[in-house]
């Protein structure tokens, strides 16, 4: 009456975080605007999580454009104090595109270009070379950077000469409720 049942094997489907949390319009991507520095002075870009924002961020990727003719440095900060000529980024969007209406990251993304104060709190927890008219991409963090309400992840940019610098910086992340 009962027939055996042969034991199948159990397909496994790898979906990633970033995949995941962007079916479920959790997975945000934002861009400062052409940030000018140089001649003493720096460039900074980055998402902070709010005190009250109710979620953890989880860091994905960073890109950095060079469009100018040389090298310069960038150091990646979290938990800093955002520096006070900060502007909020008008270009943050989920990237899945399918949701209406779009969700709206309990995020921040903000910058700011041209400035000598230096960065306050917060940790330097590594630094890359961008070199001119180039576009460095990081490797998927796939959220192994957590950030938590009231921190912050940053990206400094650092001229080591008196040249005008002309960069961009973009940011991949995604929110999960507490």
């Amino acid at each position: 009456m009962f027939e055996k049942m042969k034991k199948r094997p159990v397909e496994v489907v790898d979906i990633t975080s970033p995949t995941m949390n962007s079916i479920l319009g959790r997975y945000f991507i934002g861009q400062t605007g052409i940030l000018n520095f140089g001649n003493r002075y720096n460039a900074w870009g980055g998402i902070i999580n709010p005190d009250n924002s109710g979620v953890n961020l989880y860091f994905d990727i960073f890109t950095i454009t060079n469009f100018s003719t040389q090298d310069f440095t960038a150091e990646i900060w979290l938990n800093v104090r955002t520096p006070s000529k900060a502007i909020v980024s008008s270009t943050v969007t989920p990237s899945n595109q399918s949701i209406s209406p779009p969700p709206k990251p309990k995020t921040v993304m903000k910058y700011a270009d041209h400035l000598s104060e230096p960065l306050t709190k917060g940790v330097n927890i590594f630094g890359r070379i961008v070199t001119s008219n180039s576009t460095l991409v990081s490797d998927s963090h796939k959220g192994s950077i957590i950030i938590g309400p009231g921190g912050s992840f940053s990206i400094l940019l650092k001229s080591p000469r008196s040249e005008n610098i002309t960069g961009t910086i973009v940011l991949t992340w995604w929110e999960e409720k507490i």
